[in-house]
């Protein structure tokens, strides 16, 4: 940015700098919009094929009871949602959602397997209802996981399945807690071998995560809801439960964890700047395949993170471990194919239970 210092009023400047760090703004969010959705184009979804209204399904699985918990890890509390009975024998799941996302989104994928299993499904550490962090890594949401899976009630050996950025951090709480665990699932995360390590947050061309945006009210913030790939998803009834869950109320000097908010409004839930330096590591391969429980992976079959020639490579760190696609899925399986989805979770887990992994 240049200006004529003899020319431009302070009020001037003021506006020209506000002007330009709009704009740069804006390119380090193209920049990361590129990124997220590089990969091969799904189908197109017409209009006609979206739905909009609440199936008769859906709406029994928001009515199912469950309950709220929270626990302390490290300082902060972390919180969950658990659905089944109180028999410590019971296998069980815990659910783990990816980047920015919460546990509602697993509020209509946990009843529909709760007849057989106790559920989980938990936020990390800043993101959803649980409590913000100064700082962040790989290992302190690995220890959330690994603490709820264990408190949860969850069965002597439970499960833990974790979305993209959660599955990601859901192996590294089987590095930490593999032993005491019956098994890992890892949807659409892509274990690569070390001379391919992908860092997400580290990049050279990464933008920097700022604070969130306030916006005036709930309606204008709901608007802007996104799914991180942008894909659409033809069960909008879905989108439109999970949105307005994925907002907080914000007031005048009131912004828990950071520093008092001059605006009031609504704003995401999960803390802008939590992955800013966060580091992967090159050592997810040795982890998946020396990991001392059971373990499977599967993949959205339109995903932007689904790479078939990587498939291979995945079985061969585990050989007669599942490796599978979801048909018709994208990156969001949950939310393009729910009832793949949880019977996908459910086989696996009927496999293990009768291989005496769970108990």
């Amino acid at each position: 940015m240049a200006y004529d210092e003899a020319e431009c009023s302070a009020p001037e400047r003021a506006v020209k700098e506000a002007r330009a760090a709009e704009e740069a703004q804006k390119t380090r969010e193209q920049l990361q919009e590129e990124w997220e959705n590089r990969g091969p184009q799904p189908p197109h979804i017409p209009d006609e094929d979206i739905i909009r209204h609440r199936p008769q399904w859906f709406k029994e699985a928001l009515d199912a009871p469950r309950t709220e918990h929270w626990l302390e890890v490290d300082g902060a509390k972390i919180h969950y949602y658990r659905w089944g009975n109180d028999d410590p024998n019971r296998p069980g799941v815990l659910f783990v959602h990816g980047n920015g996302a919460h546990a509602n989104w697993f509020h209509f994928i946990a009843p529909l397997i709760s007849d057989r299993y106790n559920v989980a499904s938990m936020d990390l550490g800043g993101m959803g209802d649980s409590e913000w962090r100064k700082s962040y890594s790989r290992d302190s949401f690995a220890h959330e996981i690994g603490q709820v899976a264990l408190a949860a009630n969850l069965g002597p050996k439970p499960v833990i399945c974790g979305h993209s950025f959660g599955g990601f951090v859901t192996l590294i709480a089987g590095k930490h807690y593999g032993d005491r665990l019956g098994g890992l699932i890892l949807a659409d995360f892509t274990v690569r071998p070390k001379e391919d390590a992908h860092e997400w947050f580290t990049r050279p061309d990464q933008p920097k995560r700022r604070p969130t945006r306030i916006y005036p009210d709930l309606e204008s913030a709901v608007a802007r809801f996104r799914l991180a790939p942008l894909q659409v998803c033809a069960n909008q009834f879905v989108i439109d439960y999970i949105a307005p869950l994925s907002l907080r109320e914000v007031k005048k000097g009131d912004n828990p964890g950071r520093a008092p908010s001059d605006e009031a409004g609504w704003t995401w839930k999960f803390d802008g700047p939590a992955f800013n330096g966060l580091e992967m590591g090159d050592d997810h391969a040795e982890i998946y395949a020396n990991l001392p429980c059971k373990a499977a992976s599967f993949f959205g079959q339109y995903s932007k993170d689904y790479e078939p020639d990587r498939l291979d490579f995945i079985r061969g760190l585990r050989p007669g471990s599942p490796v599978f696609t979801i048909a018709g899925a994208q990156h969001h399986i949950m939310l393009d194919q729910p009832h793949a989805f949880a019977a996908a979770v459910a086989s696996l887990m009927g496999q293990w239970e009768a291989d005496g992994a769970l108990s």
